[in-house]
């Protein structure tokens, strides 16, 4: 089991401070937040990409997952306008391929939200295209999509165990795996051993805290979620993937790399990983 950083705790600091910051930690794997002003794929895409890479290579860092923004920007593989869901589609394209140039197998996707105007299962039918048109690329790239639940405040599709699993055996894809996030899980009134029994494999997990009633993702200790069980779930079942510390809010942009310590200071006083 790895543990990593992800860049959009430090999105109002430049990506090489993330970067420093992470090395000053001793963590060598991240999970990359692609949106900006780190990364975005229809912005000097090529230049920003080498520069990654040799950043990344001179640090020797692995990017175990690349998620690109798909909760701010513009984008909506649900959108029942066929123009703004075929824009979306394409946009994840362009980022499965920048995901491939930065040497990374992963990406995670979403469902998406649907139009609250249709009914959820018109909307379903719109992201399971989306996702299973996806999927296709994926297949033939070699890529792997790490699908993951939203909570009930972000979408009205995939937000518990059941709406992954129907996704996925949906759409059939080797391609196509499900993940955990801890606040999604939790507000879904879930555990990581419901998961484990449900899927053929749990490929990524984001480990963050939460305050139970909201989608805070919060430091660890910073909110009532069980993490530490998770976490012992996480061994009992044999996970060998990475967890990110996926921390967000307002508290934690303006020190971001004190957030990140604080929560790796209380993982490895479980003696999960090495003091």
């Amino acid at each position: 089991m790895k543990m990593a950083g992800m860049n959009i705790t430090f999105k109002h600091f430049p990506f090489h401070y993330f970067l420093d910051s992470m090395e000053r930690l001793g963590i060598n794997s991240i999970e990359l937040w692609a949106g900006e002003p780190h990364l975005y794929v229809y912005r000097n895409i090529l230049g920003n990409i080498r520069n990654i890479k040799k950043e990344i290579q001179k640090r020797n860092i692995n990017i175990v997952c690349y998620t690109p923004e798909q909760c701010i920007y513009p984008y909506n593989i649900a959108a029942a306008d066929s123009h703004w869901r075929n824009k979306s589609i394409d946009y994840f394209v362009e980022n499965l391929y920048a995901a491939l140039e930065l040497d990374t197998k992963m990406m995670l996707i979403t469902s998406g939200i649907g139009d609250f105007s249709l009914s959820d299962e018109e909307s379903w039918k719109y992201a399971s295209d989306s996702i299973y048109n996806l999927s296709k690329v994926a297949e033939r790239e070699g890529l792997t999509l790490a699908l993951e639940p939203l909570t009930k405040y972000e979408s009205n599709l995939i937000t518990d165990l059941n709406g992954l699993k129907r996704m996925i055996d949906e759409i059939q894809s080797p391609a196509l795996k499900g993940m955990i996030d801890t606040v999604a899980m939790q507000l879904a009134g879930e555990t990581p051993d419901d998961y484990f029994s449900a899927l053929s494999e749990v490929c990524h997990f984001h480990l963050i805290d939460g305050d139970g009633q909201s989608d805070a993702h919060l430091g660890l200790d910073d909110g009532v979620l069980m993490w530490k069980e998770y976490l012992r779930s996480l061994q009992k079942h044999g996970y060998e993937g990475t967890c990110t510390l996926e921390i967000m809010g307002s508290n934690y942009y303006q020190n971001p790399q004190d957030a990140i310590m604080k929560s790796i200071k209380k993982i490895k006083e479980l003696g999960i990983l090495p003091s």
